[in-house]
């Protein structure tokens, strides 16, 4: 049924899907009939002199192909045929008889239904008038004899045939009621919407008063109501589940179960098609929902005056979070999308017409939005539409015909074909759409990957075992600028730095939007003439995988679109995040060695270059605040960042009295063996990383004068890179100058006088002449500058040199010459000559600092270099607030990893899906230092991504890796031992008797329960008692590997969980197995006891 005012246009399909449709509006009403094989609407018939029409409905009747049922706004409702002038009968035409169905008080039709099953039951829905009722239920089987003799185009003999039960009561409703009326309901209210549930006779879906969802079992003379508080305006049944109806009420569209109809599965707006580009008009309403009969679980949906119509897809989920009242229910901010198999697809696998078997759900589940999808904006606002049936299976397209309040019609095809979408741990991809398919190879082992203890780390130690003191690992030459083998060597070797910015990666499994994909092209920032190679020959552990790649003779041939787009899609595959996680993981990459980590992401064409640079600063962070001690009077310094070091960093928890101290700064300096402070300024690649364990892990005790000091704290770490260390000062005024030291070190950049000369002639000799120019215009040393332009063989840097000498202080730069710099600035590709145009412009090292083509450290450096205290904790924090945002795993630099380091990493993972990354950096603090529900995420996460690729050893191997870095800190003090998990209670007050857990005294009896003094049980075998001895200075030396004390069989204690019969082990042991393995006994040593205890070792 469908509403028909002056005004507006509405558009009704036929009730059993055949090809023909009706637009009726004001008193007119036209049926046309689609022909898809010739893409046409041809005009069928029409009628025009239907006054006072309100709203139409169209008979499900296969008799009366033609049969409408027409409310007017008096409240009379008529039966009229419109194809009853196709034809003549006896040389005469005429419109057909006309059936009226009186109502006794006028006033409007709102609503009309028919049933779908047994078409004679009709439901009219009526404006609200004292004394009388506005829903009507007739039936108009009376009424077919004045249409069958007059039916054109079929004899007149009607085999009558038995009509579908339950039949609806007859109510007693007096005498002078029409026979035809059945039953009538809701007096004195408003009926605005009506519909019959389908494959039902009696069960009657009424939209009442703007307030009310009623549903009639209409079975009975006096059926039992349904009352459901909701504003409904329309209601739609869904054709592939005959439980589950849709209504909608303002801009609210709600999905129902009959069978559980007290609360709603699914409440959505407009506003959750947010992710679309949907808009939410304030004021608006849904004006018409329709679900399809071709897509199932598909609901069409139309707001007034809007221009498109829009889909919802939606799935069953298995497993509903909420429950009210035992009631499935679910808001679409709490859904989770279904996942979608194969055999679920939501298409009909049968076309239309022919027998369909039942779908039906047993149980009610939750419903989720899955999708949504629109048609295209139309030129002129609709005013109504109608889904299109489709009678080919596996349809790619969904077609719905609208209509404009002008009347015109066009049909309009949504190509909404789900694409299912499989991901396999092995990197296979494959992709449905419709009837077809395409599986796209991930990667093919050649031969089966190394073992983790097979790669090759080409370093001494490992992080986890080297402890204490740093290995003989030779004098590492001093680096300069970037602080890392990027940097600049003092004695000629290295290379210069190059722009690092993170490269996004968005194609992922759970990414996967559209198809075919594009290729987004790969940004190379550079800021130097070195690029990273693209192969990498010396690769052993990667030539065992061999990717499939295309002839190169097919791909000269091949011009097809399709050919271009299935490879592009297959580079997608290839590159995606899981097959570089999984590449990395089988060279090594992982908790082992932050060093070999290194070469593992530069030899990744994969990987960005920002996640080599933070790996080579947490290499190098280490040996600055780790080694030989990351504890420091008081304050613990292991992965700090910048910001830590600038701001200050939470003091420990004053440490007992009686733990070894190291309480001077000569001890913490002593500790380090194996080279010199000045052979330990700089960590070379090819060192061993130490970390701090139980030999190096330094309690301050009430000795240390300096505990708690933090100021001290960063003395001691700067005197660690040698007493003769001449440092930098810098040239304005700090209160924090020991900070600012530190903090550049930490950075990896040394800006004393002469490394930075060393430095700049390296970089000219490199051919980074901008970058040592720039850093000659920040040290103010303007000729040298200019001087190192000249000597350029780049014809721009000789023209850049007259805008600089203009430029330079001292000279009288004119407004013009101002306004041309600043246009030149956006022009310039060089960061640092717009750095140093911006510099020499503004004055202003904020605006430097703009400019994010700089490394991160670089720009850090000059930060601490130039900036004011204050400015330089905004900058801090404003540089944080941004990495965070934009998921920049660099940003790491400044805040360590720390709480507010996991919330860069959980951006990061955000943006590129690197969970493996992202697991290991945080399995180094949480939660042995602090924990993180996220960093559990990854971490499980990640296991379970390494068992999918059957990576098993390597998954183990990472385990332990885990578990070395919990041991060493609970040994030393970050994390305490958990409490025992199996406890021995006293069979008689039931308390336990484990240490720890009772806080009775033991008077000195070992074989007395500690609470109750009751006796503890008797060995069976010796019979003499049990003793528990409590020994905890024992207990926590068995906690250390290295420990001398170990547990012996004669300390345990073995009881039967069948019998409870037990005592020593080792004399239980021995009456089973006897001194050599030969089985002696077969049951329990307690006399009368059968139980084979013994089975159960």
């Amino acid at each position: 049924m469908v509403a028909a005012t002056q005004a507006e246009k509405h558009l009704l399909w036929h009730p059993r899907w055949q090809n023909k449709f009706v637009v009726g509006g004001g008193s007119q009403m036209s049926m046309y009939q689609w022909d898809a094989n010739q893409s046409e609407i041809r005009h069928l018939s029409s009628q025009s002199d239907l006054s006072f029409m309100k709203c139409f409905a169209w008979s499900p009747d296969p008799t009366f192909d033609d049969l409408f049922a027409v409310g007017l706004t008096t409240g009379r409702v008529d039966l009229i045929r419109l194809e009853a002038t196709k034809a003549t009968r006896n040389n005469v035409l005429s419109s057909g008889p006309v059936v009226s169905l009186p109502v006794r008080n006028s006033r409007s039709c709102h609503a009309l239904a028919f049933c779908q099953v047994d078409p004679n039951y009709l439901a009219v829905g009526l404006d609200k008038v004292r004394g009388d009722h506005s829903l009507t239920i007739w039936d108009v089987q009376s009424c077919t004899s004045a249409w069958s003799t007059s039916k054109v185009g079929q004899d007149s003999d009607e085999s009558k045939v038995a009509r579908p039960q339950p039949r609806i009561a007859r109510a007693d409703i007096g005498p002078r009621t029409d026979a035809r009326v059945l039953q009538q309901h809701a007096p004195t209210e408003v009926v605005s919407s009506l519909s019959f549930l389908p494959r039902s006779t009696h069960l009657l879906l009424a939209g009442v008063s703007a307030r009310w969802l009623r549903l009639f079992d209409l079975r009975s003379a006096v059926p039992p109501t349904t009352n459901i508080a909701s504003k409904v305006s329309g209601i739609a049944t869904n054709p592939t589940d005959p439980h589950q109806i849709a209504t909608c009420g303002d801009n609210v569209v709600t999905v129902w179960d009959v069978r559980r109809i007290l609360h709603p599965l699914l409440t959505f707006t407009e506003k959750d098609a947010a992710a679309d580009g949907a808009r939410f008009r304030p004021g608006s309403v849904v004006h018409h929902i329709e679900f399809s009969s071709t897509r199932r679980g598909v609901l069409a949906a139309m707001e007034k005056d809007s221009t498109y119509v829009r889909f919802w897809d939606l799935q069953q989920a298995q497993g509903a979070d909420g429950m009210v009242d035992g009631e499935l229910f679910r808001e679409p901010s709490q859904s989770r999308v279904a996942r979608r198999s194969w055999a679920g697809l939501p298409w009909t696998a049968t076309a239309y017409g022919a027998k369909q078997g039942p779908s039906e759900p047993q149980e009610p589940s939750a419903v989720v939005l899955a999708n949504t999808l629109r048609t295209k904006h139309f030129s002129r606002a609709l005013a109504s539409f109608a889904l299109v049936p489709n009678s080919r299976p596996l349809s790619l397209t969904s077609q719905v015909m609208v209509v404009n309040k002008d009347g015109d019609l066009e049909l309009y095809a949504v190509h909404d074909a789900p694409k299912q979408v499989s991901w396999s741990s092995r990197g296979d991809l494959a992709i449905g759409a419709g009837h077809s398919y395409r599986l796209l190879p991930g990667f093919q082992d050649l031969s089966p990957p190394p073992q983790p203890w097979d790669i090759p780390t080409d370093h001494a130690q490992d992080d986890h075992v080297s402890r204490g003191a740093r290995g003989d690992v030779g004098k590492a030459v001093p680096l300069v600028g970037r602080g890392d083998e990027d940097g600049i060597s003092v004695s000629g070797g290295g290379s210069p730095a190059g722009s690092r910015h993170a490269k996004s990666r968005t194609y992922s499994p759970a990414s996967f939007r559209n198809y075919p994909f594009e290729l987004t092209p790969v940004r190379n920032d550079s800021l130097v003439h070195s690029e990273k190679p693209a192969q990498h020959p010396s690769r052993e552990v990667s030539d065992q995988i061999q990717k499939p790649k295309i002839p190169r003779a097919q791909a000269e041939k091949s011009t097809s679109r399709v050919r271009r787009s299935s490879r592009v899609v297959s580079q997608v595959v290839e590159d995606d995040i899981s097959m570089t996680m999984r590449h990395r993981v089988i060279r090594g990459y992982g908790l082992r060695s932050a060093a070999h980590n290194i070469d593992v992401c530069h030899d990744d064409p994969c990987s960005s270059n920002a996640l080599s640079d933070l790996w080579t600063w947490i290499c190098h962070s280490r040996e600055n605040m780790c080694v030989p001690t990351s504890r420091i009077h008081g304050y613990d310094f292991s992965y700090q960042g910048v910001s830590g070091i600038w701001e200050g960093i939470p003091a420990l928890p004053h440490p007992p009295e009686n733990r070894s101290s190291v309480s001077s700064l000569g001890d913490l300096l002593s500790a380090s063996s194996g080279g010199t402070a000045v052979d330990s300024i700089h960590p070379s690649r090819s060192s061993s990383i130490a970390t701090f364990g139980p030999s190096s892990s330094y309690f301050q005790t009430m000795d240390d004068l300096s505990y708690g000091d933090f100021n001290a704290a960063i003395d001691a770490l700067l005197l660690r890179q040698g007493p003769g260390k001449k440092l930098w000062s810098p040239t304005l005024r700090t209160n924090k100058l020991s900070q600012r030291q530190f903090a550049l070190q930490l950075c990896g950049w040394y800006l004393n006088e002469d490394e930075l000369s060393n430095a700049i002639t390296k970089w000219e000799k490199d051919g980074q002449q901008a970058r040592a120019a720039c850093w000659l215009v920040f040290s103010r040393q303007y000729t040298k500058a200019l001087e190192l332009l000249m000597r350029s063989q780049d014809e721009m840097h000789h023209l850049l040199t007259g805008t600089l000498a203009a430029l330079l202080p001292g000279s009288t730069a004119s407004s013009e010459l101002r306004d041309h710099s600043e246009r030149l600035i956006v022009r310039l590709q060089d960061p640092y000559f717009r750095a140093m145009l911006t510099h020499l412009t503004s004055k202003d090292w904020s605006e430097v600092l703009e400019e994010e083509a700089l490394p991160l450290r670089e720009r850090l450096a000059i930060a601490f270099q130039f900036l004011e205290d204050r400015a330089l904790s905004l900058y801090l924090r404003r540089t944080t607030e941004h990495a965070c945002s934009r998921g920049d795993i660099e940003g790491l630099i400044i805040t360590g990893l720390t709480s507010s380091g996991i919330d860069i990493l959980q951006s990061y993972v955000d943006r590129t899906g690197d969970v493996q990354t992202a697991a290991i950096l945080s399995s180094y603090v949480c939660p042995s230092k602090f924990p993180d529900t996220r960093a559990g995420r990854w971490l499980e996460t990640y296991r379970d991504l390494l068992d999918g690729f059957k990576l098993f050893h390597h998954r183990v191997s990472f385990d332990i890796e885990r578990g070395q870095i919990l041991q060493e800190a609970m040994q030393g003090g970050d994390k305490w031992t958990q409490p025992p998990h199996i406890l021995i209670r006293c069979n008689y007050c039931s308390k336990p008797m484990n240490p720890g857990f009772t806080d009775a005294v033991n008077k000195g009896r070992s074989t007395a329960c500690p609470n109750c003094s009751r006796a503890l049980p008797r060995c069976s075998v010796c019979l003499m008692t049990l003793s528990i001895v409590p020994d905890a200075s024992r207990d926590t030396e068995l906690l250390n590997d290295q420990s001398p004390y170990k547990d012996t069989i004669e300390d345990a204690i073995v009881l039967c969980q069948t019998c409870r019969h037990g005592g020593h082990a080792s004399h239980i042991i021995d009456w089973f197995f006897g001194n050599e393995g030969a089985c002696s006994h077969g049951v329990c040593p307690v006399a009368d006891c059968d139980c084979r205890c013994g089975d159960e070792f």
